[in-house]
């Protein structure tokens, strides 16, 4: 009966070793296709449009256009690997490129459409000369604007909302949670961006300060240094963290080992009161899929207490128990946003971050239709309400446009 046991163990652990396999091969091969293909899109438009002859010129294009293709592949793999200058510049450099990459892309359209008005309406000659003066005008737009967002990833700002809470205990009434969220510790964000946001922090003086997932975004080796660091932040209640996605990518035990280290409380999967207000944290699904959350598990939950619930993404809770490839498809595709359960088991606020809000244009406006609004911002949702935070720090280029990085401040008032 053992042996039969520990082979069906073995049995189970080989097939999700195998399904986990293909999922990543699936994930690289997608990423690579669409990579490869937008950089033939441009290789092949330019060629076209320009009138580029066969020879050094074409092959040139060609090589140059094949390595930026690959770029930020390689440079986020060498900065989980380890950081350095190089690492580091390296993967700026990728990141620009993958934003200004969208933007020529873009521009690249408007050039065909034009071309395709000119066909009709203009001799060969004079196609040629507006199409190059076009292209000199979006061009150039395009790199104002990648510039623009550039600077605007550098800005941190203060968004300051008030929640009202059903039977919200005397001692919080007016009281601050400050909401830290997708920090991406060791990426494009360095020390310097961490100072910064531990003196805004600080100096806003909130009862409780909260991190709702994706801290880390870099080299392992690294993140010690972050953690002291974070060991500075200073609140009546402390500092409370739950993981998210990249978390589970760099190695949920090596993050959460971290976190138990330091004077930052970790709440995944459980809840602590805090004089009679719940902060209960659900963690982000690993790739074992082991991990659970019962909210008839007393050990787990506390009910009849006024709760804020810290979820790293903006959905609904059903998910959180499922395969991570699911809810990851979930996410990105086709995100649950039923918050009934959450609010049937007295969540009176759920944190959530993930989105980055999009970003910059258009991801702004493709994170805001695949969340159906759900992408930033304070929301009512039944009695409930969901804060979905822009995010502290960024994540891939280093961009922002609409909605910049942000510390949030939520005042709880009593309904």
């Amino acid at each position: 009966m053992y042996d039969l046991s520990f082979t069906r163990l073995v049995f189970i652990i080989q097939k999700k070793a195998v399904a986990m396999a293909l999922n990543f091969i699936r994930f690289i091969s997608t990423i690579l296709i669409i990579t490869f293909g937008t950089h033939y899109f441009l290789y092949f438009s330019w060629v076209r449009l320009f009138q580029i002859a066969p020879g050094h010129s074409r092959n040139s294009l060609f090589g140059v256009l094949a390595f930026l293709s690959v770029t930020f592949i390689i440079s986020s793999i060498l900065i989980h690997w380890t950081h350095n200058t190089f690492t580091k510049l390296f993967y700026l450099f990728s990141g620009l490129w993958v934003g200004l990459l969208g933007f020529l892309i873009m521009a690249t359209v408007l050039l065909w459409i034009l071309k395709g008005g000119l066909v009709i309406f203009a001799s060969p000659a004079a196609g040629t000369t507006v199409i190059n003066g076009a292209a000199i005008l979006l061009y150039t737009l395009a790199l104002i604007y990648t510039g623009y967002c550039h600077y605007q990833f550098y800005t941190i700002q203060i968004r300051s909302i008030e929640v009202p809470v059903k039977n919200l205990p005397l001692a919080w009434e007016n009281r601050t949670i400050i909401q830290l969220s997708d920090l991406h510790l060791g990426g494009a964000k360095d020390m310097n961006f961490l100072d910064q946001v531990v003196q805004m922090t600080n100096s806003l003086e909130g009862d409780l300060i909260v991190i709702t997932g994706d801290l880390f975004d870099g080299a392992t080796g690294s993140q010690e240094k972050y953690i002291q660091k974070l060991d500075t932040l200073r609140a009546r209640h402390g500092v409370m963290f739950t993981s998210g996605n990249h978390e589970v990518y760099s190695g949920i035990g090596i993050s959460r080992h971290l976190i138990e280290q330091s004077n930052i409380t970790l709440l995944d999967n459980r809840a602590l009161v805090l004089d009679g207000l719940q902060v209960l944290g659900i963690s982000y699904p690993t790739f074992n899929g082991n991990e659970s959350f019962d909210f008839n598990n007393p050990e787990q939950y506390s009910k009849g207490y006024p709760t804020v619930l810290l979820y790293h993404t903006p959905t609904g809770i059903k998910g959180a128990n499922d395969r991570l490839g699911q809810v990851q498809s979930s996410d990105y595709l086709a995100p649950d946003l039923k918050f009934s359960i959450a609010g049937s088991n007295g969540i009176c606020l759920q944190l959530s971050g993930h989105t980055h809000a999009g970003q910059f244009f258009p991801y702004t406006w493709l994170a805001d239709k695949i969340f159906k609004g759900y992408h930033y911002g304070l929301h009512k949702n039944g009695d409930m309400y969901i804060n979905i935070s822009a995010g502290t720090g960024s994540w891939g280029p280093p961009l922002r446009s609409v909605h910049l990085s942000e510390i949030v401040v939520i005042t709880l008032v009593p309904r």
